[in-house]
């Protein structure tokens, strides 16, 4: 009877070691899945919301920004530009517009280098590059969003550019408007990705012009409102 009661305990307390130590690891994949999470960039805004972001990354295509313009304006949209420090320099006239109609400003650095295998200083020195540009040129400071230049990251570049209070922004959908498709594979592409929270990547091209008024349509029809990068994540970093 003896033996038996002993047998018994020893398996009780093998299995509640046993219990212990798989908790313990949940717990560490649990950890290190927030860690890695902390080190990512922003891919989609908060999801509680029917909210989505148009975005514009700007180093180039300053000849289309007007039409653009005039297209958000008409549609009473909001979005969220990223210039590098030498567009800005460039454009002040066209940086001043887009921000005193209302868009948001982010940082897409202070020229469109390759950051994959920049170190620190390198990469701190070019996000402060773009801040400083884009003040210079319109009198404002970018919002703390960096948009890296070729959508390039790591650990490192995003820890790096956490150091400095920005949040390193991708995207959800990409339109790859860049390669100049026909304007109705930009918006479907766009509507077909879109999810609560997306934030919708393109750039200053005339198939992209073509392409907004049929893309804003459609995203409200399906029960949208876009906002801007900073009040679509606002929620999601709370």
């Amino acid at each position: 009877m003896f033996v038996l009661k002993r047998k018994y305990l020893l398996c009780a307390a093998l299995s509640a070691l046993l219990w212990a130590a798989c908790l313990l690891n949940l717990l560490g994949m649990y950890d290190a899945e927030e860690a890695m999470a902390g080190v990512a960039p922003i891919t989609r805004g908060y999801s509680g919301k029917p909210n989505v972001t148009l975005m514009f990354n700007v180093d180039w295509g300053e000849e289309h920004i007007p039409a653009l313009l005039d297209i958000l304006s008409s549609k009473n949209v909001r979005a969220t530009f990223f210039p590098t420090g030498t567009w800005a320099e460039k454009n002040p006239a066209l940086l001043t517009r887009i921000v005193s109609e209302g868009h948001e400003i982010g940082n897409h650095g202070g020229a469109h280098n390759h950051v994959q295998s920049m170190g620190k200083q390198s990469l701190q020195r070019l996000i402060q590059s773009g801040e400083e540009r884009i003040f210079q040129a319109c009198g404002v400071y970018p919002s703390k969003l960096f948009a890296p230049p070729y959508g390039e990251w790591t650990n490192n570049t995003v820890e790096y550019a956490l150091e400095m209070g920005y949040q390193t922004v991708l995207w959800t959908v990409d339109t790859v408007d860049w390669r100049l498709p026909e304007p109705e594979a930009i918006w479907k592409r766009a509507l077909a990705g879109v999810v609560p929270g997306a934030l919708i990547l393109m750039h200053p091209t005339e198939p992209t012009v073509s392409a907004l008024p049929t893309l804003i349509d459609g995203l409200r029809e399906k029960g949208y409102t876009i906002v801007t990068v900073s009040e679509s994540i606002s929620d999601h970093l709370r």
